[in-house]
């Protein structure tokens, strides 16, 4: 097995799991993460989390690394995205000053230890390794990783939230990171010290010109259906940051409505019920309300599906085949079926 097999597709599934899981790449990962650590001790298992094949071009991967606790037995959890890529296909922008500053940054805010370094390339496995916080994209993040920062701007967005008197901030938060895909999107999470009354918030973060959008567009579903949703109610964002392009989000509990699929009984049949009154009153929801928002119709949604399913021909031969005559079928189905207005969803 070789590299170009595996990033090629030639090696089909087979490559690609010898790539995430063992052999030669597996150990220069982990070569490389032990450099960048004070000792190479301090590194205890990586374990993968997600993956994303581009059939040609490149692997992505995202692991959580377990660093140990110097003065403890007990390991903490790093989050690291790797990509492997042929012919320059793994973009490489770790020598780039917006690189470098948030490295500096990282460092002083004291969010990199125990890493030294936050980034590494390995050329001749056409190998990026980035260690959370570090994302060129957002900068943001090395500053919103830092509990004294976390702290502070929680602070500001309670008091710009005009939130109940008993709903104060806490005094302290541990900060984890539960979604790190440099460039693409980054959630945290904020859990308080002070006591779990206090509770817990989620920040996501965003490009700068859609975070407001995003915002906006979800204060006005929150609205609309507390007054049109029968009961059915959405998650209300605490509220957005404009300096770091981040949305605050209160925690919610609850299952997923796809995991009670699978549970039939009648208990199922009433979350059904109550899902479809809420889209039926975001399908009502007005334009003038919604704001300008961008059109999403039946091709860009094929297209969306098509570009997810890239990795198939080649893995999975059979399945590939399967799924686009499905989506062949599924276009020639809409071309008959009466075009319906533009409706919020």
């Amino acid at each position: 097995m070789n590299l170009v097999d595996a990033l090629s597709g030639r090696a089909g599934l087979e490559g690609i799991q010898w790539m995430l899981r063992s052999g030669a790449p597996r150990r220069a990962l982990r070569r490389e993460l032990s450099a960048l650590l004070p000792t190479p001790d301090l590194l205890g298992p990586c374990q993968l989390r997600y993956a994303r094949f581009g059939p040609c071009r490149k692997v992505t991967a995202y692991y959580d690394a377990f660093v140990h606790l110097e003065g403890t037995e007990g390991y903490c959890a790093r989050p690291v995205a790797v990509t492997w890529g042929l012919d320059g296909a793994a973009e490489r922008n770790h020598g780039t000053a917006a690189c470098a500053e948030s490295q500096a940054e990282a460092v002083r805010r004291g969010v990199a230890a125990p890493f030294r370094q936050l980034a590494a390339d390995v050329p001749a496995w056409g190998m990026q390794v980035q260690v959370s916080p570090l994302d060129a994209d957002f900068p943001q993040l090395v500053r919103l990783s830092d509990p004294c920062y976390a702290r502070d701007v929680v602070a500001g967005a309670y008091a710009a939230s005009g939130v109940a008197p008993d709903q104060v901030p806490a005094r302290q938060y541990t900060v984890t990171s539960i979604r790190y895909r440099p460039g693409k999107r980054n959630v945290l999470r904020y859990d308080s010290t002070d006591t779990a009354a206090r509770g817990t918030l989620f920040a996501k973060l965003y490009h700068r010109e859609k975070g407001e959008r995003v915002f906006r567009v979800a204060r006005q579903v929150a609205e609309w259906l507390a007054e049109h949703g029968e009961g059915v109610t959405s998650v209300r964002p605490l509220a957005y940051v404009t300096e770091d392009a981040v949305v605050f989000y209160p925690r919610v509990s609850g299952a997923p409505l796809s995991e009670r699929l699978h549970r039939p009984g009648q208990g199922v049949a009433r979350c059904l019920r109550r899902a479809g009154v809420a889209l039926h009153a975001l399908h009502h929801l007005p334009q003038a309300v919604a704001g300008p928002l961008q059109r999403y119709d039946f091709a860009a949604e094929i297209r969306e599906v098509e570009r997810d399913i890239a990795h198939l021909p080649a893995l999975l031969p059979s399945v590939g085949a399967v799924i686009r005559a499905i989506l062949d079928r599924a276009r020639e189905l809409h071309e008959r079926l009466p075009q319906e207005p533009p409706t919020f969803t």
